[in-house]
């Protein structure tokens, strides 16, 4: 299946996709590189759009901000992706699932695309906001069906399997965002510096 029909699929008939992504073989490698990375690099595009026509913050910090923090986003971002696989399917027997390593990684990956996609749109003022809330909530949505599919854990407690995990992630987002955000500060600052002393030669 090509990268755009399983998007397509996951976000417009994610039961019936489930189950076929249940099925599936293949490795952690190929899932990524077929699909995670890809996808992930939608809103490093957005950026870079942004940066072409000078809005959102970017018209103020120029082309240094966007590659430290398009570069930082994307590779810390698939980071954790790889991490909530492994957190996820630490998780599932403690819920009654079943562990499965390739399995959680396919939840977590499959689960995320709509926030990637959703991140494409993040140059654009106040649908940003909008989309990344909707992204955020369909993404939960996933993660509770395909845990059901994939990782085998009971109806009755995928809800809070799905809270659990959401709950890490957002954390480990956090996290993540602070290292971004000190990396954009320690560049901005050297940039300052390198001007500065510049001036004084």
């Amino acid at each position: 299946m090509s990268l755009i029909d399983r998007a397509k699929n996951i976000l417009l008939s994610p039961k019936t996709e489930w189950t076929k992504i249940e099925t599936e073989g293949g490795t952690v490698g190929g899932l990524f590189t077929g699909y995670a990375m890809i996808l992930a690099a939608l809103p490093v595009v957005g950026t870079l759009i942004a940066l072409g026509l000078s809005i959102g913050p970017y018209r103020y910090f120029g082309v240094s901000y966007f590659l430290v923090s398009a570069i930082a986003g994307y590779v810390i971002g698939l980071g954790i992706v790889y991490l909530m696989g492994i957190i996820v399917n630490a998780l599932a027997p403690s819920f009654d699932g079943t562990k499965n390593d390739f399995g959680a990684m396919k939840l977590v990956v499959y689960s995320a695309t709509p926030g990637w996609i959703a991140g494409f749109f993040g140059f654009i003022p106040g649908l940003n906001v909008l989309l990344s809330l909707a992204a955020f909530g369909y993404s939960a949505y996933l993660l509770y069906l395909g845990s059901q599919t994939v990782m085998k854990v009971p109806d009755s407690k995928a809800i809070g399997f799905t809270a659990v995990t959401i709950i890490i992630w957002i954390i480990a987002s956090f996290v993540v965002m602070g290292v971004i955000i000190g990396i954009l500060i320690s560049s901005l600052v050297g940039t300052a510096g390198l001007i500065g002393a510049a001036a004084y030669s």
